[in-house]
C-alpha cells in the first residue's frame, strides 16, 4: 500500500510540473543543446498485472518507475531505465535457501530498454518529411535487465527457561537472474506533455530463478520461462 501510495503521489508531483503548449510543429534546431536532453526526458508510472504462463506461481500486482529519454517525444528511438517490484505466492516447493514450503517471492528487476516509436498517421512517408504533432504512436522495445528474487528463511531461537514461548527469526535469501523482455504498447498523447499507454511485455529468465529451479528439481517444468505483464502507465514529461 506504501508503495502504491508513493506511486501515485509521484504522479500527482508529476504532473503539476505540466504547461500548457499549443504548439503543434516540430522545429528543427541547428544543433542539440543540453537543454534539449532535459526537454526529451520523461517520467513514465506503470501500473499492471502479471501471470507465470507455467503455472508455477501465483498472479501478481506490478508497479514500475521508469526515466526515459526519447530522441522525439512521440516518434522515433527511445531509452529508458526502470526498476519493477512485484510479488508472487509459491506452493509445494522446496526453494534453495527457504525452508518456507509454501510461500512468497518478492522480485526487484532492474533493466535498461531501447525501442523505437512508429507514428500512427494517414501518411507516414509525407511525415517523416515534415514531422508534426500527433496523438497516437505505436512503439517495440527490448530490455535487457537482471530479477532479483527474494524468498524468507524461518528458524527458531535457544529457549531461556524462564520462558515457555517459542521464538523465531526470519531473515531473507536473494538470487538474481540476468533477463531479457520483450514490449509493445500504443500511446495517446491528451496534451503535448502528457501521454497514457497501454502495454503487453513478456519476460524471458535467461538462468532458472529460485522458484523455477525448485520446480524444475520436482519435474513440475522442464526450462525457465518467465511472466506476461499487461500494464497501464502515465507518460510525464518536463517540459
Amino acid at each position: 500500500m506504501n508503495r502504491f501510495l508513493t506511486i501515485v503521489l509521484c504522479s500527482i508531483v508529476s504532473m503539476g510540473l505540466f504547461a500548457q503548449n499549443d504548439t503543434t510543429a516540430l522545429q528543427a534546431k541547428d544543433k542539440y543543446t543540453f537543454g534539449d536532453f532535459f526537454d526529451a526526458l520523461d517520467l513514465p508510472t506503470v501500473l499492471g498485472v502479471g501471470i507465470t504462463p507455467n503455472g508455477i506461481e501465483g498472479a501478481t500486482f506490478n508497479s514500475a518507475m521508469r526515466l526515459g529519454w526519447r530522441h522525439h517525444k512521440n516518434y522515433g528511438t527511445f531509452v529508458y531505465i526502470t526498476y519493477d517490484t512485484h510479488s508472487n505466492t509459491y506452493d509445494s516447493l522446496h526453494v534453495q535457501g527457504s525452508n518456507v514450503f509454501n510461500g512468497e517471492v518478492w522480485y526487484n528487476e532492474i533493466g535498461m530498454s531501447v525501442g523505437y516509436r512508429l507514428p500512427l498517421v494517414k501518411d507516414i512517408k509525407a511525415f517523416y518529411k515534415n514531422p508534426y504533432f500527433h496523438p497516437w504512436d505505436f512503439y517495440m522495445s527490448i530490455q535487457p535487465g537482471v530479477s532479483i528474487a527474494t524468498v524468507k528463511n524461518i528458524t527458531s531461537e535457544l529457549q531461556s527457561s524462564s520462558t515457555s514461548e517459542p521464538s523465531y527469526t526470519m531473515s531473507n535469501y536473494d538470487h538474481v537472474v540476468p533477463t531479457l523482455r520483450f514490449s509493445a504498447g500504443v500511446e495517446w498523447f491528451i496534451f503535448p506533455n502528457f501521454g497514457i499507454f497501454a502495454e503487453a511485455a513478456y519476460t524471458q529468465h535467461l538462468l532458472p530463478t529460485i522458484i523455477e529451479q525448485a520446480a524444475i528439481d520436482q519435474e513440475e517444468i522442464s526450462r525457465p520461462s518467465g511472466p506476461i505483464t499487461l500494464s497501464l502507465g502515465l507518460s510525464l514529461f518536463f517540459n
